[in-house]
This record gives structure tokens, C-alpha cells and sequence, in this order.
């Protein structure tokens, strides 16, 4: 037996607090990784054989994953408000599960990004910045689960609405 989200109201408000919780938790430890993070520094030769001093800060993808948790807050607030009140609506019932897809495919290039970060120059072993991002690409991964939970039940919810017609529409012994 399917669950849908219209039907259990309360599976929603669990799903949804969870998504939230998980992203305050990964923009403190994402952000304390972001502030504590003071980067490295080398030797490069350039192409005209010229050697230059260079400074890598924070990669990209530690920034991406502060996003996708401010994003998240965002579309709780968005899904809370829309809710069911697009349900029955034809083209405009479908803008909840796009938020939801976008929100699932943003969360998993996250922290698929930050964990490719882990062990490497960007984060050896042994700052503390990178213990702290280690919990964040957990929390990450678990955020993402989350989405894809609440994204299979919003597209069950629209395949299943009430707006489809349900038998079809042409009569059975059409005149030839």
C-alpha cells in the first residue's frame, strides 16, 4: 500500500523537520569548515616555464553544499506553503515535484563534490576543518536520502491525483 503525502500529514511534517534539522546541521558544519579552512599553498610552473607562488582557497564545492542547505530551507517553506493546494491544478501541480527533483539532484552532487574533497590537498588529514566536513558530506548524504524519499512521494501523489481521468474517454463502438 502506497503512502502519499495527502494522506498522511503527519509523515510530511516528520520528513520535512528532518530536511530542515539536517540542513542547520550542515550549514554550521559546513560553514565552521568554510571559516576554519585556511587553504594552501605551492609552487607552480606555468606553461612559459615560468614558476609562480599560488594560493588555493576554499574549493567550490565546499560553497555548493552551504547552498544546497539554504536552498533546502527554501523549498520546505515552499512545499509546506503549496502543500496540496496544486493538487488538483493541471500544469501548475507539477512545480512542487520540479523543486523536489531540483532539491535531489543538487543534494547529490554536493556532497558527492565535497566527499571527493576529503584526503586530498584541499583537506589532509588532520585539519580540523576537515573533520568538520566529513559530517557535513554524512549529513549531506542523508539530506539527499531525505529528498528522494519526500521526491518519490510527491510524483506518487501526482501520478495518483484525481485530476487524471481514471477510464477512457472514447466510447467503445465508434461509428465507421
Amino acid at each position: 500500500m502506497a503512502v502519499a503525502m495527502a494522506e498522511n500529514k503527519m509523515l510530511n511534517a516528520a520528513l520535512r523537520t528532518m530536511q530542515v534539522i539536517f540542513a542547520i546541521i550542515v550549514l554550521g558544519t559546513d560553514g565552521y569548515a568554510i571559516h576554519a579552512y585556511r587553504g594552501y599553498s605551492t609552487w607552480r610552473t606555468t606553461f612559459t616555464g615560468d614558476t609562480v607562488y599560488v594560493h588555493y582557497g576554499v574549493p567550490d564545492a565546499w560553497g555548493f553544499l552551504l547552498f544546497c542547505a539554504a536552498w533546502t530551507i527554501l523549498v520546505v517553506i515552499f512545499q509546506l506553503i503549496a502543500g496540496n493546494a496544486f493538487a488538483d491544478h493541471a500544469l501548475i501541480s507539477y512545480i512542487p515535484v520540479a523543486v523536489e527533483v531540483v532539491a535531489v539532484l543538487s543534494w547529490f552532487a554536493g556532497w558527492i563534490a565535497v566527499a571527493v574533497n576529503i584526503g586530498n590537498k584541499a583537506c589532509p588529514e588532520g585539519y580540523k576543518s576537515c573533520e568538520a566536513l566529513k559530517a557535513a558530506t554524512v549529513f549531506g548524504a542523508v539530506e539527499w536520502l531525505l529528498f528522494m524519499v519526500t521526491a518519490i512521494l510527491a510524483i506518487k501523489l501526482i501520478l495518483n491525483s484525481k485530476r487524471r481521468p481514471k477510464s477512457s474517454t472514447t466510447r467503445p463502438t465508434a461509428d465507421i
